[in-house]
């Protein structure tokens, strides 16, 4: 029966081990976790206040007596088999290797216990190409690796446990799904940065192509024999059937069908063969109907739909012994019909299908840019004006109603979408049973403005007038100068009639000038811009006065400004002149320096001047940019005349303006196209040569199909750098793009278009790749077609290989250029046995190589086993043998192929006399005779080819042990005798697990044996018979046996002595003690006219004196009250209790050497009077 000691250590043991499994668990499903560093910091302190309780109980166990025994380490037949680690759900991908763990607790060397993994309910799993299962029995540890998974491995699993007595189990759940495929990511160049906007379109972008992709492939499988297909098929795919193979009345071809099943089971005595059943062909090919009758000397008549039918150039009948055969030479929509060959009554019939040709599109669609809110329109041409087709938006297929109008003109099929919406932005397709064209709707923001206005530059007390055009009536808005709001008055009026939004200035002068807005309300960016400037100058009338010097008459407006005009404008200037006589007017362009005088009869650039009317003109029609330059009309005026000879007077006045010419700007260099991807390329242009006068605000990037005619633009806002990244392109189609340049003035000619280029996308991973077969000399290698191939096809593959080892060794191909397409096996040979080697291999296209696929390390070998040395469990121990019996070792192995075994004794060769004897599954080491110099540890080495494992086992030559060292007898008191030593210098390899220590008398040989196993190095010999001499020696005591004795140098002589008895004295003891009670008063209710007793203990010497007190009042000689004292209790009786008698009871004892009190409450209770 244990202790109550050993229950608690045991509840704190079976604690700390709870603790512990928890711990472990929360260990395996954080294993995954990438937070390793902080959660090991975790597990640290976990782990170290784990060990700081295991070692307190251990100290408490230790501090427990040793008589009873320990049930600590005892497994209760409960816990045998326990799953203590329960596997845990995996979710993981196709491809992607993976293990499931799980560790259980009991089991023994006589009950094993049986661990078994299952799928489902009764599909037991079992060790192959894919899986591999292993476990540790000493730790417990099970595993099950899944080298390859595939989806199909998805499913429940159990893990079970079985024994003696116990059958336990733990479910888990594996999710295997698809294989990833990494996102095709968008490389962002050098001077563009798509915003989060953008990114998500390309995302929509990619999920929309996919779906288009999806239907394609769907549309391009199927089988030609349109029979089986209808036979096999749901009723649900009749429809897809008929579109696909053009059959404009599906009820019809169903209800042949039905005939022909009726048919098959009738049986006829005339034909040995019938015909076919059905037949399919195309328009054009040659049909031949051929049945076999019994009899050679019959005659057959053919019928077409229960019509006859006579030879001719289109039907051919021929007769051939037995065989009866139609040709049809070449087949026609016509001959679409039933057959039937007939003999007297019996018949055999064939239902031949006549397919037109696939209808092609000649003419496909375009990609459509629209803004929100307007109506799209595709158009394409078909082949056949009565061939069927489809409208699909992002492969699902769209009907007629309010949202699409579909209309068909013999070939021509146009469709509209109504009303854009960004909704509506995708990829809209036609397609045909022979051919499919796809177009992209790319979807703009409603503009706020459809018409807008432009700088004005007016003569002064002109009418400038800027109107602009909303996209809705029920826009608002406001008009700005200079950022400042413009209020309505007799001058300026802001009219509004419709979407036309005006403002007007009358009698225009200089603090009209500036900028004029139309801000839209509720969209700060949705505003026109505009400057209003004066041009020209005004005639101031004056009277004329006679010899009077040449005067310009101009505004102050003129003075210091520019004329600015647009190329291709016409510029006209008028300047008023005066003076007496008529001033000499002369037009002059370019600095003084380098001026050049402008003709009066030039044909583009002209000037005239007219006395008449006080005026000089200069006009330029059709302005080019090279007319911009400084203008200077001097007026000479010469009164010598009038003043006489002898005096000269001549007098000029310039008048200098600039005339500015703008233009849009030339157009850029031709864009380059680089870095072409699936669905982006890179562009770079250099800036146009002229920029037409105003600074380039940016550029717009267009984009087309090659064999289209329609541009789609790429930036909503103009680009403002040379570089941008074109995305969201299909791959496989031919595109080109162009660049314009954009201005204040307007935007530029496009540039030249770029050379056409084609988004190509690498081939998707090639999938399935693993070693099929081995030899000793080669590997096969099989693999399957990549999932995705792209419009650039697949070239081939491309393999390589390489030696396993840690450094890694250089790749190199298996054969000179790429491996067929068509391949999906291969059988590489001449390789070194036992070699470990690793491969890879790339789908290969225009686009370039895919991502590589690896396999391996995989052993070069016809069987593969991975070395494993299994060492027997009493081998884990130090193998101990007695000197001169012999020694032998057994130890287990596996591997393939050419297992090499190696024996060493630390780490050196084995001696002549130690003998190794291999088998095929074992190894033995064998010594005939053992000498302690065998001793030490033995290392046995399995290598199969560059792998190798190692094991070790420890062995003991053992020996009886030598002589203890320095035996004395420390001292002699009285008959006893103290014994020390040291133990042996050689403890016979083993350990010493005792010392017998032997005693002899002087006067005899005999030896005696004082103790047989004594386990310290020291003793005390007692019972020595007085007056006697002894010797002692001691023997060391060890497995073996007991070695040679070590005797005592002196002898111990136990002398006689008379003993004389001496009465010890003792002090006497001091017994007195002040009063003390041990027991104090009790409150007490006494009921009326009863006795009550109080009671308590009291422990004094020498005897006190007692005295009760009543409510302080001490009871002396009163009869009511009886106290006695003896045996240490003091006692108060009261006598019959009145209510009086109530109240508080004090004792008190007393003796010399103090005094000590204790009181109690005593309450009476009244008996009340019945009835």
């Amino acid at each position: 029966m244990p202790s109550a000691a050993d229950q608690e250590v045991k509840k704190t043991k079976k604690k700390v081990v709870k603790k512990v499994v928890k711990k472990k668990r929360s260990e395996s499903i954080k294993e995954e976790n990438p937070e390793k560093s902080r959660k090991k910091s975790i597990q640290n302190v976990e782990e170290s206040k784990e060990k700081s309780e295991i070692e307190t109980n251990t100290e408490e166990k230790e501090s427990l007596p040793a008589t009873e025994p320990s049930t600590e380490n005892v497994t209760s037949p409960e816990e045998q088999g326990t799953i203590v680690e329960k596997p845990q759900d995996v979710i993981a991908n196709e491809g992607e290797a993976f293990t499931v763990r799980t560790k259980v607790t009991g089991g023994d060397v006589i009950h094993k216990l049986k661990v078994s993994w299952i799928k489902g309910k009764w599909n037991t799993l079992s060790k192959g190409d894919r899986l591999d299962i292993f476990g540790n029995e000493r730790t417990g540890e099970y595993f099950l690796k899944f080298k390859c998974p595939k989806q199909s491995d998805t499913g429940a699993y159990r893990f079970k446990v079985t024994g003696q007595s116990v059958d336990e189990e733990s479910s888990f759940t594996i999710t295997v799904g698809p294989p990833v495929v990494e996102e095709k990511k968008i490389e962002v160049k050098k001077g563009y940065v798509p915003d989060e906007k953008e990114l998500e379109k390309d995302i929509d972008f990619r999920k929309r192509l996919k779906q288009v992709e999806k239907y394609n492939k769907e549309e391009e499988s199927g089988e030609w024999d349109v029979w089986s297909l209808l036979k096999n098929a749901s009723s649900r795919d009749y429809e897809a059937i008929a579109f696909k193979f053009g059959i404009s009345d599906i009820r019809a071809m169903l209800r042949r069908l039905s005939n022909t099943k009726k048919r098959e089971n009738q049986k006829t005595s005339s034909f040995s063969k019938k015909m076919p059943e059905t037949i399919s062909c195309t328009l054009g090919d040659k049909v031949v109907l051929e049945a076999e009758v019994a009899n050679e000397q019959m005659t057959v008549k053919w019928q077409k739909n229960g019509q006859s039918i006579d030879a001719s150039k289109h039907y051919q009948i021929m007769t051939k012994e037995n065989k009866r055969t139609l040709v049809i030479d070449k087949a026609i929509l016509e001959d679409d019909a039933t057959y039937s060959c007939l003999v007297g009554k019996d018949s055999s019939a064939c239902e031949l299908f006549v397919r037109e040709h696939p209808v092609t599109i000649t003419k496909g669609l375009e990609d459509v840019q629209v803004v929100e809110g307007q109506d799209a329109e595709f158009k394409c041409e078909l082949s056949n004006e009565n061939g069927r087709f489809k409208i699909l938006k992002d492969g699902s297929q769209i009907e007629q109603g309010d949202k699409y109008n579909i209309k068909k003109e013999g070939a021509h099929v146009t469709f509209n979408v109504k009303k854009i919406s960004t909704d509506d932005e995708g990829f809209y397709q036609v397609v045909t049973n022979g051919a499919q064209s796809c177009a992209e709707i790319v979807v703009q923001e409603t503009p706020s403005f459809t018409q807008s206005f432009s700088d004005l530059k007016v003569n002064f007390k002109d009418t400038a007038e800027f109107a602009c055009e909303v996209a809705d009536e029920s826009i608002q808005g406001h008009w700005l100068k200079n950022g400042k709001p413009v209020v309505a008055t007799e001058k300026i009026k802001i009219t509004q009639d419709k979407k036309e939004r005006k403002l007007i200035i009358t009698q225009v002068n200089d603090g009209d000038q500036g900028e004029y807005t139309f801000a839209a309300e509720g969209a700060v960016t949705c505003r026109i811009t505009a400057a209003l400037e004066l041009t020209g100058g005004h005639v101031v009338i004056e009277k004329k006065k006679e010899k009077s010097p040449p005067k310009i008459f101009l505004d102050n407006s003129m003075q210091d400004r520019a004329i600015v005009v647009r190329a291709g404008n016409k510029v006209k200037l008028a300047i008023p002149i005066s003076g007496q006589p008529a001033p000499v007017v002369e037009w002059k362009k370019g600095p003084k320096d380098k001026s050049e005088v402008i003709e009066a009869t030039g044909k583009r650039v002209w000037t005239n001047t007219s006395t008449e009317h006080n005026k000089t003109h200069l006009e330029i029609s059709s302005c080019k940019r090279s007319d911009s330059a400084l203008y200077v009309c001097t007026l000479t005026w010469d009164k010598s005349g009038t003043e006489g000879a002898d005096s000269e007077y001549i007098r000029r006045h310039d008048f200098e303006f600039h005339l500015r010419v703008v233009d849009v700007p030339g157009s850029p260099l031709t864009p380059n196209v680089s870095n072409v991807t699936a669905e982006t390329c890179s562009l770079d242009w250099q800036e146009p040569a002229d920029d037409g006068g105003y600074p380039i605000e940016g550029y717009v990037i267009e984009r087309k199909k090659t064999q289209s005619q329609r541009w789609i633009r790429l930036n909503a806002e103009p680009l403002d750098c040379t570089e941008y990244e074109a995305r969201r392109m299909i791959d496989g189609i031919e595109y080109q793009v162009r660049v314009r340049a954009v201005s204040e003035v307007g935007v530029s000619e496009p540039s030249d278009t770029s050379k056409p280029f084609t988004p190509l996308a690498a081939c998707s991973v090639p999938i399935g790749f693993k070693v099929t077969a081995t030899t000793d000399e080669s590997i096969e290698l099989s693999w399957q077609t990549p999932v995705e191939i792209g419009a650039a096809g697949l070239d081939g593959y491309k393999l390589e290989m390489r030696k396993a080892s840690g450094e890694g060794g250089e790749w190199v191909e298996v054969q000179n250029g790429l491996l067929s397409n068509k391949s999906t096996k291969i059988n590489i040979e001449n390789l070194e046995t036992c070699k470990k080697y690793e491969f890879r291999i790339a789908a290969i296209n225009k686009a370039g190589p895919s991502q590589f696929q690896q396999v391996g390390p995989t052993v070069c070998a016809d069987q593969v086993e991975e070395p494993k040395i299994s060492i027997p469990r009493p081998y884990l121990k130090p193998v101990k043998v007695k000197v001169g019996e012999k020694l032998h070792i057994n130890v287990p192995y596996q591997g393939k192929p050419k297992p090499v075994l190696t024996w060493t004794m630390d780490g050196k060769p084995l001696e002549d006399h130690v003998a190794v004897r291999n088998s095929p599954d074992s190894t033995v080491l064998f010594i005939r005779k053992a000498e302690r110099w065998d001793s030490g540890r033995y290392h046995l080495e399995l290598r199969v080819g560059e792998d190798a494992v190692t094991a070790h086992i420890d062995v003991a030559v053992i020996d009886i042990p030598s002589k203890p060292r320095q035996v004395k007898l420390v001292e002699v008191i009285g008959n006893s005798a103290s014994l020390k030593w040291e133990e042996p210098n050689d403890s016979g390899n083993t350990d010493i697990i005792g010392y017998a220590v032997e005693k002899r008398d002087t006067r005899s040989d005999d030896w005696f044996v004082v103790y047989d196993k004594l386990r310290h190095k020291q003793c005390q010999v007692s019972d020595l018979v007085l007056g006697n001499n002894y010797f002692f020696r001691v023997r060391a005591i060890n497995e073996v046996g007991i070695g040679d004795a070590s005797p005592t140098k002196d002898s111990a002589d136990i002398p006689k002595e008379k003993t004389v008895y001496k009465k010890p004295e003792y002090s006497a003891m001091d017994f007195r003690m002040k009063p003390e009670f041990t027991q104090t008063l009790n409150n007490r209710r006494i009921v009326e006219n009863y006795n009550g007793t109080l009671s308590c203990a009291l422990k004094c010497n020498p005897k006190p004196k007692v005295r009760w007190f009543k409510n302080k009042i001490e009871i002396i000689d009163n009869p009511k009250y009886k106290t006695t004292q003896s045996m240490g209790i003091v006692q108060l009786e009261i006598r019959r209790a009145r209510l009086n008698d109530a109240g508080t009871y004090t004792v008190t004892a007393s003796n010399e050497l103090g005094e000590a009190s204790c009181s109690a409450e005593v309450s009476i209770r009244e008996i009340k009077a019945q009835g």
